[in-house]
């Protein structure tokens, strides 16, 4: 009697520990059919079945993978376009569009995921819906499971869009997209051209990401590439486009994330910058299969976060004019980044180190440093900035007096072409090791907009 009781607690314990999510699952699994039989012995399928099967996908999904099937029910697919239908390349896509890879149920969906479909697309699924280039379909019946992946039945059809690059070069006309496609680079050696924008700003043909992607009016982009223009002045004759002013004048046209409803009014770009967003300046909204494209009259944006300053922290010189036994790193909880750099005890007259500031822009920037002389000598001493030689006298020695930790300005020094700017914070010109002591926490540059 006693085991008998052990046996029948073990079975009410067991019965009560059973997952009513795996019960369902044991309803609705049919281990003995492939996906393709479901679909052709569903009454309400039928459609599709025909579709995959006259389409030549059959036989790929009935191979050792699995997959997940949204499948459209026969009302739905009454809207299905000719062009797509008697089009075999254009119905695959279509068809690929409801058929994702792995199994995936409606109950590991609480937060939506993302689903790579056989088609290259990436489309989204909540366990309620599924979701692709902003268009969104309800499930009617879920989790029917297969030998070879998960069944859901919805109740209306997904059609591919193109990827924004795709976009991008069917809308060639446009001024900025004829732009961004026209910033190729060639191999020297290999004579292989490549996109910059694609390689050095974001590859907007990858289906994995979102974006956001600022298409200009041909007008809008006119007006913003003059605005721009002047920052980024060279020598190039008039029909080359400096590499660096390219790639700052579009990197900001593409942003994290996609919204393709409720456009917010900032979003920041992939290099972070603040771009501010008003409804009224959409021309055009066109979604894609990795994100959504926005027509827009006009570039709303702060032209200090696209020229924006420039800080060289002191202890991250280039270069030096003489030996490095005489250059110290200090750590100082005061300083910017933790850490300042001394010099002393070197010997030479105008002693310096080299700061390369690559791409500078052709403004006018005020000049500042943070240098502390924290008593390591107890005396003020004196240095100066040259630019980018030694001989520069833009900028007089000014003193560094002792424990003052407030940045001071220096001067103002307009930048004539964009490129490379050297800064050469120099020692005072003596001999004297108790008077030609340095010391830089960092300088650091701002942009003057007149």
């Amino acid at each position: 009697m006693n085991r008998i009781l052990i046996y029948a607690i073990v079975l009410v314990f067991l019965g009560a520990c059973t997952d009513p999510w795996d019960d369902q699952n044991q309803s609705n699994r049919d281990g003995n059919r492939q996906l393709t039989q479901l679909l052709e012995n569903d009454p309400e399928l039928t459609d599709f079945a025909e579709l995959i099967r006259t389409s030549g996908l059959g036989a790929e999904i009935t191979d050792n993978k699995s997959y997940t099937i949204w499948a459209p029910t026969n009302t739905a697919l009454q809207a299905l376009p000719t062009s797509i239908r008697n089009n075999n390349e254009a119905l695959k896509r279509f068809l690929g569009n409801h058929i994702g890879f792995l199994e995936n149920f409606s109950s590991n969906a609480s937060e939506p995921v993302r689903v790579k479909m056989i088609n290259g697309k990436v489309n989204t699924f909540d366990g309620a819906s599924f979701q692709s280039a902003g268009a969104s379909v309800n499930l009617t019946t879920k989790d029917v499971l297969a030998k070879n992946g998960v069944l859901h039945k919805v109740n209306g059809l997904l059609e591919p869009k193109d990827n924004i690059w795709k976009i991008i070069q069917e809308e060639s006309a446009s001024a900025v997209n004829n732009f961004i496609l026209d910033m190729k680079r060639t191999d020297m050696i290999t004579n292989v051209s490549s996109n910059y924008f694609q390689t050095e700003i974001v590859d907007l043909s990858v289906e994995d990401s979102l974006y956001t992607y600022i298409m200009l009016t041909d007008e809008a982009f006119d007006l913003f590439k003059d605005e721009l223009k002047v920052y980024f002045k060279d020598t190039l004759p008039e029909n080359e486009i400096l590499e660096a002013y390219a790639k700052g004048l579009t990197k900001d046209l593409v942003l994290k994330g996609a919204h393709y409803d409720q456009l917010p009014t900032m979003m920041l770009s992939l290099d972070s910058v603040e771009v501010y967003f008003d409804q009224a300046n959409v021309v055009e909204q066109i979604n894609s299969s990795n994100g959504v494209v926005y027509v827009m009259n006009k570039f709303d944006f702060k032209l200090s976060d696209k020229i924006p300053e420039i800080k060289i922290e002191g202890e991250n010189f280039n270069g030096i004019s003489g030996s490095s036994n005489f250059v110290s790193i200090r750590p100082r909880s005061w300083a910017s980044g933790g850490r300042d750099v001394l010099v002393r005890g070197h010997g030479t007259a105008s002693f310096h180190l080299i700061y390369n500031v690559p791409q500078a822009h052709s403004v006018k920037y005020r000049v500042y440093w943070r240098a502390v002389n924290d008593n390591y000598i107890p005396r003020n001493n004196e240095q100066r900035i040259a630019i980018n030689d030694i001989t520069n006298s833009t900028f007089g020695y000014r003193w560094v007096e002792r424990n003052t930790f407030e940045e001071v300005l220096i001067g103002e020094y307009e930048v004539d072409l964009h490129g490379n700017l050297n800064l050469l914070l120099t020692s005072a010109s003596v001999t004297n090791n108790d008077w030609n002591t340095m010391v830089l926490d960092y300088i650091r540059l701002e942009p003057v907009f007149e």
